[in-house]
């Protein structure tokens, strides 16, 4: 139902569809430590691509850069490494739900209590999504004990299941972090939301459960 087809008509640099350049920063630094020949073995796996020049510059963690070169990355590490590129995707954003929810954005997304409840936390990772994919939104729909029913809006129908795993990881990650176990997600198909600067874009929502 999910579909990771990095892919633009926009110039390359001007694409309307936005991540964080922390995303960057953490998906090169896996390249370069856990890939086996790292950033070499990567260009090799990229050729001729036509993203391949977008990765030689340097990424501020605090930018905002096109999202399709960040989908191509993510696809060709997945390769390398012999993973879908769903779980890999999930796996590394598993990893950011953990380390950001400890780290400068504790505040935002775990609030100032010293021990909040999974389902306080579950309402509040909107704010992460909408922080490292502009202009896509993520809203909360139902919170309760134990249950959570969000959606995201204005996602690029061509790499729908990179906003859909990397949404995945990050909650089971910062759920993990404050004692959530048993998660599981349920997701409705997808359906459209119109168009945004000319690409197809769509609604997804989903719910997810823990113990």
């Amino acid at each position: 139902m999910w579909r990771y087809e990095p892919g633009t008509t926009h110039v390359i640099g001007a694409e309307p569809f936005r991540a964080r350049g922390l995303a960057y920063v953490s998906a090169l630094r896996y390249v370069d430590s856990r890939i086996a020949g790292g950033r070499e073995a990567f260009k090799r796996a990229l050729g001729r691509d036509r993203f391949a020049d977008y990765y030689d510059q340097i990424f501020v963690v605090t930018g905002d850069y096109d999202v399709s070169p960040l989908v191509r990355l993510l696809q060709v590490s997945a390769s390398l490494d012999e993973i879908p590129i769903a779980a890999f995707i999930e796996d590394r954003a598993r990893w950011s739900g953990g380390a950001d929810s400890k780290g400068v954005w504790k505040p935002s997304l775990l609030g100032m209590s010293g021990n909040p409840r999974p389902e306080q936390v579950a309402e509040r990772l909107n704010f992460a999504f909408n922080r490292y994919f502009s202009p896509c939104d993520a809203k909360p729909l139902e919170t309760k004990p134990g249950a959570f029913r969000g959606e995201l809006y204005k996602v690029p129908a061509h790499i729908d299941g990179f906003y859909v795993s990397s949404t995945v990881g990050f909650y089971r990650g910062a759920l993990e972090g404050v004692g959530a176990r048993d998660i599981t997600f349920e997701w409705e198909k997808p359906v459209s939301d119109g168009a945004h600067a000319g690409t197809p874009v769509e609604r997804a929502r989903f719910r997810v459960t823990w113990s």
